[in-house]
C-alpha cells in the first residue's frame, strides 16, 4: 500500500507515455461552473491540481458560506456553535450538528471562518475521555450506542480532519480509540449497538466511515499502525469486490451498494468504497474490477453520472436529486478514474472465477 503521495500538476491532456488519458473538456467546463461554488473549487484543487493560492481557487473558496446550500446550513446555527439543545448532537437526525460537521467538511469550506471553527469546537464536547465521541442519546458515556461505532467515530474523524484538526491532540486520541476496536476482519462494526453487540462480521457502513478518517488523518499525520489498519479496512472491502458476499456465490450485499451518491453521511456505496481503497494507494488489484467497470457502465453519452439514491429529505439544504446528472458523483467518479489512469472509462477484465 502507498499513502501520501504528492498531487502532480494535472492538464486536461496526459503528457506523452502517460497512462491518463485526455480529461473530457466539457465535462471540466461543467464542473467549473460558477452555480456551485464548491465543485468548482474541489475541480480546481483535487482534479486539476491547482495550488490553493491561485487567484480562482481563492475566489471560488470564499464563495462557498454564500452558496445557497451552505448558506441556508450556517443561518441555522445557533450561537454554542451546534444546531441542537446540547443533550445530544446527533438527533434530530440530519438537522443537529453532527450532520452539518459531515457536510460542511465535504463542500471545501475554509475552516479558518468563525462559524467552522465554532462548530469543530462544538464538536469536541461530545468527546469521550478515551477519545471517541458519542451520541448524547445515553444519560452516560457507557451505555451510549456510538460508543464503540465505526460509523460515528470515523465520520467526525475524517470532517475534523478535512477541517484541519488532524494535528490536534484530540484528534490523535479519537483515532486511538478508534484502532482499539478494528475488528480482526479489518473492519468495523457497531460492538455498542444492541442487536450488533454478537456480530461476527464488520458492516460495510462502519468499516467505509472509520476507513475515511483514517485516511484523512493520513493525509497530515503519519503513523505506522494508522497505515497498517487502513491496509486491512482495504482488505475487507476488497475480498467483498467492494459489493458482493464472498460466501453466497458473490451476490449483491444490499440493492443500494451499487447506486452512486455524493457527499457521504453514512451510508455505503461502491463510490464511496473506490474512492477510499484508490486513496489509499490500491490500483491494480483484480478484485476492484466488478465495481470499477459498473462504475464506468453508469458513464451516459456527455461523460457525465447521475446520482441514483436520493438526498435525505430532512436537511435543511438539498445536495442531488436522483435521477439527474450529478457534479457531487461525477467529480468523485473521476477523481477514482484518474488515480487509475483511466480517464477515458475503459472496460477493465473482469476478476477470475474463485475456486
Amino acid at each position: 500500500m502507498r499513502f501520501l503521495q504528492r498531487k502532480k500538476s494535472a492538464r486536461l491532456s496526459a503528457p506523452t507515455g502517460s497512462r491518463v488519458t485526455t480529461l473530457d473538456k466539457s465535462v471540466v467546463e461543467w464542473l467549473l461552473e460558477e452555480n456551485n461554488p464548491s465543485i468548482r473549487y474541489l475541480t480546481l484543487t483535487e482534479l486539476l491540481s491547482m495550488p490553493p493560492r491561485r487567484r480562482e481557487v481563492v475566489d471560488a473558496r470564499n464563495k462557498i458560506p454564500e452558496w445557497e446550500p451552505v448558506r441556508k446550513i450556517l443561518a441555522k446555527q445557533k450561537r454554542n456553535g451546534g444546531w441542537d439543545d446540547g443533550r445530544t448532537w446527533y438527533l434530530p437526525k440530519y438537522k443537529s450538528t453532527v450532520w452539518q460537521l459531515l457536510i460542511l467538511s465535504q463542500t471545501g469550506i475554509d475552516p479558518a471562518i468563525p462559524p467552522v471553527r465554532k462548530m469543530c469546537e462544538y464538536a469536541f464536547r461530545f468527546q469521550m475521555p478515551s477519545g471517541g465521541f458519542y451520541s448524547g442519546m445515553a444519560p452516560n458515556f457507557e451505555d451510549d450506542w456510538a460508543r464503540l461505532a465505526g460509523c460515528l467515530n470515523g465520520n467526525v474523524v475524517a470532517a475534523l480532519c478535512r477541517l484541519c484538526w488532524a494535528g490536534d491532540p484530540r484528534i490523535r486520541k479519537a483515532v486511538d480509540h478508534l484502532l482499539s476496536f478494528q475488528e480482526p476482519d479489518g473492519g468495523w462494526g457497531c460492538r455498542s449497538f444492541g442487536y450488533h453487540s454478537r456480530d461476527k462480521h464488520s458492516c460495510f457502513m462502519g468499516t467505509i466511515c472509520a476507513l475515511d478518517g483514517l485516511i484523512e488523518y493520513s493525509e497530515h499525520v503519519r503513523r505506522k499502525n494508522v497505515s497498517r489498519a487502513i491496509g486491512s479496512a482495504c482488505e475487507f472491502l476488497l475480498m467483498h469486490r467492494l459489493y458482493k458476499a464472498d460466501h453466497h456465490g458473490w451476490k449483491i450485499i444490499r440493492a443500494d451498494y451499487p447506486k452512486l451518491r455524493a457527499p457521504w453521511l453514512v451510508g455505503y456505496n461502491i463510490l464511496r468504497g473506490l474512492r477510499a481503497v484508490t486513496r489509499a494507494g490500491t490500483a491494480n488489484d483484480q478484485r476492484m474490477k466488478d465495481a470499477l467497470n459498473l462504475l464506468v457502465a453508469k458513464r451516459n453519452s456527455k461523460g457525465r453520472w447521475i446520482r441514483e439514491a436520493p438526498w435525505p429529505s430532512t436537511t435543511y439544504s438539498s445536495f442531488g436529486r436522483v435521477g439527474a446528472e450529478d457534479k457531487w458523483v461525477t467529480l468523485n467518479a473521476l477523481l477514482v478514474l484518474r488515480r487509475l489512469g483511466n480517464l477515458s472509462g475503459r472496460v477493465f477484465a473482469p476478476p477470475k472465477t474463485e475456486r
